[in-house]
């Protein structure tokens, strides 16, 4: 029987992530640890997962611990999702470099931003890598936590775990590709490939007929469709692919977006479409949010 243990899990992924677990085919048991040093996010996403087993009448044992080595030995999969201070440096992360210049929107995974983040995440990285060679030497290790390329070259260089980084943004970017283009998602063909958080999508069909010259003809034409995705949009016209991640994470994997005020005004929107200082804004919000149901705050 399968056994999980999921790292960083008072984070808002965890039901999203045990949902997608417990529909794989032939995964309808198994064990799921879930570990989060902070006891009240723990507690919640705990409930929330138990809903989850319940509501898709799968048959996971769920077990929460503050402690990984307590709940790590013998893990098949370790899933990683731990944040490293973010609440508490995100404001700086973007507030520093910005006097110098530097005008991010996400900020967690290249320029200034990721570097603080890896400066303060891979050290504890490391340190549950070791604890994974030691308990559970043949897991598979699947990481969701940004700066993803740093944390993998971290991983490959200084650890002998198996490792793979992964994100959600194929999926996501998929659904809006077949949105974009009115067809039901059922009936897209598409491929998708490249390093993680940088992927291309090398074909886009739609029963046998190329649906790239549709895409571009309707972003070119459509004024509102091309304010959906402006950054991706860019990259379509000049390099003829569209790219998995959000515009505002590629405004800044390709800078030329945001070296200057007036490039971000022409290019970047608001949100995630390349917002000034969207993160340093919005987490504490969302922080908050999350953390309302377990306080008993409406």
């Amino acid at each position: 029987m399968v056994k999980i243990t999921y790292l960083g899990a008072g984070s808002a992924f965890a039901p999203a992530l045990s949902k997608d677990i417990f529909q794989i085919p032939g995964l309808s048991e198994g064990t799921l640890c879930l570990v989060d040093i902070d006891p009240d996010r723990l507690k919640l996403s705990h409930q929330a997962t138990e809903i989850v087993n319940k509501k898709l009448g799968t048959d996971w044992r769920i077990v929460p611990s503050t402690d990984r080595k307590e709940v790590i030995s013998d893990s098949d999969f370790i899933i990683n999702t731990i944040e490293v201070s973010g609440l508490n440096t995100v404001k700086c992360d973007y507030e520093i470099p910005l006097r110098y210049g530097v005008d991010q929107c996400i900020g967690d995974t290249v320029g200034p931003g990721g570097i603080m983040k890896a400066l303060r995440t891979v050290p504890v990285w490391l340190e549950i890598l070791k604890d994974a060679e030691q308990l559970c030497p043949d897991a598979y290790v699947l990481n969701y936590t940004n700066p993803m390329s740093i944390m993998m070259l971290a991983t490959f260089r200084a650890s002998r775990m198996k490792a793979l980084g992964l994100c959600h943004s194929v999926q996501h970017t998929s659904r809006s590709l077949a949105n974009y283009l009115e067809i039901p998602y059922e009936e897209l063909g598409w491929r998708c490939a490249g390093i993680n958080h940088m992927a291309w999508f090398t074909e886009l069909t739609h029963s046998g007929k190329d649906m790239y010259p549709v895409l571009k003809r309707k972003a070119r034409e459509n004024k509102q469709l091309y304010e959906r995705d402006p950054v991706k949009f860019e990259l379509l016209f000049h390099l003829g692919h569209f790219v998995s991640e959000s515009s505002g994470h590629v405004s800044e994997y390709v800078p030329y977006f945001r070296k200057r005020p007036d490039l971000i005004d022409k290019y970047c929107r608001e949100g995630y479409l390349g917002g000034r200082g969207f993160y340093a804004q919005n987490w504490p919000i969302w922080r908050r949010s999350l953390d309302e149901p377990s306080t008993g705050q409406r």
